[in-house]
């Protein structure tokens, strides 16, 4: 279970691609229910917990999906 402090590897990746084109780390600021919200972008981000997954200790992965390089 994810929780404050712990560190989250973000991905984005176009789909049909197999690598990611752009990846930062960011930080859990807060725990909401099942929303995680993340701390390390211009402004808070949240996400699902289900979205998440381990990495290690108090690390985390998580990949986005988007249509076309924006």
């Amino acid at each position: 279970m994810p929780k404050t402090d712990d560190t989250i590897q973000v991905s984005l990746i176009i789909r049909g691609e197999k690598r990611a084109f752009w990846q930062t780390t960011a930080t859990i600021a807060s725990v909401r229910g099942s929303d995680v919200v993340m701390d390390g972008f211009d402004r808070p981000v949240t996400t699902s917990i289900g979205e998440l997954k381990p990495a290690g200790a108090n690390r985390w992965n998580l990949v986005w999906e988007i249509r076309t390089r924006p």
